[in-house]
């Protein structure tokens, strides 16, 4: 049943967040394309967070659950439910002195709706290191630990001790690390589960050294990814061993275009939107290179974006 047949009296019992109706996506993904959601809320915390999950479980409602709206591309007919925009919440971050590993280490619980960028900065400033490699990976702290987000050797799975979760019958869960089992861009969370908090474990550094560590990254990854356009970060996995965008590369695909949408002409694992691209046109570039790149390398390349909607 589409929330949009009784969107009016939406409410929910001490909800302190914003409800909005018939919400345009491309306005909150990094790749400014999708189409309409019907309802779009968005909680303050895990409390309002489960609230909003049970409402729905009891109306039958389909839910989506997103943060920043990176690695996202939302078809052009949009998304039916109601969509869960964690962006306004879940923001805590705290450092408990019990917390102490050793002279050595330190723990940290964050929010999953704290921006990376803003989490990796902090720690930088407490003399923590461990997630350096983070700088410049857009979205946020829920997001990079649900997808194992990565650079230059760097995983989340090197930091993330156990998260905090909600399900979609607004029950709480604690998963710990083995029960993740971090592997390439993913992890292992039950099917409709949402992480609310990452309990990190990282190591005392000097602030300076951290510091020569974040703007070495980010002076490579400006060298290899100076996009200014809309886009959604890397496209295709990497294959063991290779990287994805040369492959890309290599097949005569950097700078082909549909419509508004085009495959990066400074890396080929980036789509870019010119202005107006629809989810189509990017679909349309994903299936050309996956199907050249396994016609010319005998390699079958797997998306690493997600992709949500109705075409």
């Amino acid at each position: 049943m589409p929330v949009s047949a009784a969107p009016s009296h939406l409410s929910f019992p001490d909800f302190n967040g914003r409800i909005l109706f018939d919400v345009p996506m491309k306005e909150y993904t990094s790749l400014k394309i999708g189409g309409m959601a019907d309802v779009m809320v968005f909680p303050k915390d895990e409390y309002e967070l489960a609230d909003i999950f049970r409402f729905a479980s009891n109306k039958e409602f389909p839910v989506f659950v997103f943060g920043k709206g990176t690695n996202l591309l939302v078809r052009d007919n949009g998304i039916r439910g109601v969509v869960i925009n964690l962006s306004d919440g879940l923001k805590e971050i705290s450092w408990p002195e019990e917390g102490c590993i050793s002279a050595g280490e330190a723990r940290g619980v964050v929010g999953a709706g704290v921006r990376l960028a803003d989490l990796v900065n902090r720690c930088a400033g407490r003399g923590l290191s461990g997630l350096e490699f983070a700088d410049g990976i857009p979205g946020t702290v829920g997001g990079a630990v649900y997808m194992n987000a990565g650079a230059y050797g760097g995983e989340m799975k090197d930091v993330v001790e156990k998260v905090a979760a909600v399900d979609f019958y607004g029950k709480k869960h604690i998963f710990n690390k083995s029960a993740l089992k971090f592997s390439y861009r993913k992890c292992e969370l039950p099917e409709n589960v949402i992480i609310t908090k990452a309990y990190l474990k990282l190591k005392k550094d000097a602030s300076e050294e951290i510091k020569r560590k974040i703007k070495e990254f980010r002076a490579r990854r400006k060298t290899t990814q100076a996009i200014n356009l809309p886009n959604a970060g890397s496209i295709f996995k990497n294959p063991q061993g290779l990287y994805a965008g040369m492959l890309i590369e290599e097949s005569g695909l950097k700078g082909v275009r549909v419509g508004d949408a085009q495959i990066s002409g400074i890396h080929g694992n980036y789509i870019v939107n010119l202005g107006n691209a629809t989810a189509k046109d990017v679909l349309t570039l994903i299936a050309m290179a996956r199907d050249k790149v396994f016609r010319e390398k005998g390699i079958l390349l797997e998306t690493e974006i997600k992709v949500v909607g109705e075409d």
